[in-house]
């Protein structure tokens, strides 16, 4: 089996996450490798031990914050300061599990986003294919679901200049060009997406903004922009924690 695989089929175990059948093949495959069997101890033993620091860190923050809160302080200071806390306690987390995980080679950007990249599918996939008496958006829905990036990516920049379409042209505009790997145009309009931050499409564009930095070589700021993805209780924090510890 590939690393990549055997890689993946460790952070299933270890999350609880893996099959019977999946299992099974991982003791197999301990037995008969003792350097495998230590690492996944080692892997273990390192997230009890961050799980442990995150839990003491986060109960001292909590008991810090309500003594300001009796003090002095509004609840929404308190709020604030409470995510940040959180986020760089996650991304220390990240960062020091990464340092206790270095025993295999790391994966490359381009097989981790093999394994985690997943095509978005639109909302507005049902509408119908490109025709003149389509409007803009529908010709670059239907380009998009048909696979032909670069004419959803025309008709979507036809669409931005309009500004009527609101943030879901920019959004699909940004998954147009990840998926002809035009990362830093892509990048742009995921930026635009989370600094509006009243829209649907914020979770998702976070996501694969990080996706864009790690593709780009931005290791530093993909693996803060997992680490807040991790804390903020996003669909994709389990992948994002997964994710950060396997960037090298």
């Amino acid at each position: 089996m590939k690393t990549r695989n055997v890689n993946n089929a460790i952070e299933d175990w270890l999350g609880g996450q893996t099959d019977k059948a999946g299992e099974e093949w991982l003791i197999r495959e301990m037995k008969k490798d003792p350097a495998l069997a230590r690492e996944i101890t080692l892997r273990r033993k390192t997230d009890e031990i961050l799980a442990e620091r995150q839990v003491i860190d986060l109960r001292n923050m909590l008991t810090a914050i309500e003594r300001k809160k009796r003090s002095a302080g509004t609840l929404r200071r308190t709020m604030v300061k409470s995510a940040k806390y959180a986020a760089a306690v996650a991304l220390v987390a990240l960062i020091s599990s990464a340092l206790y995980l270095g025993l295999r080679p790391g994966a490359s950007p381009d097989e981790l986003y093999s394994s985690y990249y997943s095509r978005y599918e639109s909302p507005g996939a049902v509408r119908s294919a490109v025709s003149p008496g389509n409007t803009l958006m529908e010709n670059a829905i239907a380009s998009y679901s048909a696979k032909e990036y670069e004419k959803a990516i025309m008709y979507l920049e036809q669409v931005i200049n309009t500004g009527q379409e609101g943030m879901e042209s920019v959004f699909m505009h940004g998954m147009a060009n990840m998926e002809v790997k035009n990362y830093p145009v892509a990048s742009r309009s995921f930026t635009r997406v989370i600094e509006h931050n009243d829209n649907l499409y914020l979770e998702d564009a976070e996501w694969y903004l990080g996706l864009c930095y790690m593709m780009t070589g931005n290791k530093e700021k993909a693996t803060k922009q997992f680490a807040a993805i991790a804390s903020s209780g996003s669909r994709y924090s389990k992948q994002a924690v997964r994710l950060a510890r396997r960037i090298k």
